[in-house]
């Protein structure tokens, strides 16, 4: 499993307090245009789908975000 409980409770912490812009461009031609509703929705994706190989493309992205939020602050 790629991640568990304590991954999933770092990254709600991280943007519980995280300025997020209205959008961002996550990867070359991907925009996500309301990041709010992509993080709130990601984590309960990734929180009720928790070891379920294919959903682990939502965590994936919630710790690219988190990645770039962290660079540009």
């Amino acid at each position: 499993m790629k991640y568990a409980d304590k991954e999933i409770q770092e990254l709600e912490e991280f943007f519980k307090t995280a300025t997020l812009p209205d959008s961002i461009e996550l990867f070359h031609s991907t925009v996500i245009t309301d990041v709010k509703a992509f993080v709130h929705s990601h984590l309960q994706i990734i929180k009720l789908r928790q070891g379920v190989p294919v959903f682990e493309g939502f965590y994936d992205r919630l710790v690219l975000l988190k990645e770039k939020l962290s660079a540009n602050s």
